[in-house]
């Protein structure tokens, strides 16, 4: 069990996935988004987090992760601002992915050391 889990968060298949699941989410027009889900700054923390846990298991590089996945959340934000979808830049939505991704690696490594 604990060999499966390892060759399945090793592989960037599940990080892959999961930064095209956000570039879709983020890709939503406005209206079409569903209200009162709570916090928006946490589903960023929340989105981002997993995403630099899935993408440290599988690239073990701290530096790279976190550098990655807050140009990554800053892409998003240029994104958003330039597709006609009714979206704005916002700074602290950034600011929510790279604090997200920050925090997701030292639980990420806990979580690796511990059962991988």
């Amino acid at each position: 069990m604990i060999k499966q889990l390892k060759n399945t968060f090793s592989k960037p298949h599940l990080a892959i996935v999961w930064t095209l699941v956000i570039l879709g989410l983020c890709s939503i027009p406005r209206e079409e988004m569903v209200e009162g889900l709570g916090s928006d700054k946490l589903h960023h923390f929340g989105a981002f987090g997993i995403l630099g846990a899935l993408w440290y298991w599988a690239k073990p590089n701290p530096f790279w992760v976190i550098a990655g996945g807050i140009a990554y959340g800053f892409f998003i934000e240029v994104w958003q601002y330039v597709l006609p979808i009714g979206r704005m830049f916002d700074l602290y939505d950034g600011l929510a992915d790279a604090i997200g991704i920050i925090t997701a690696i030292p639980i990420a490594h806990w979580f690796k050391k511990r059962f991988f």
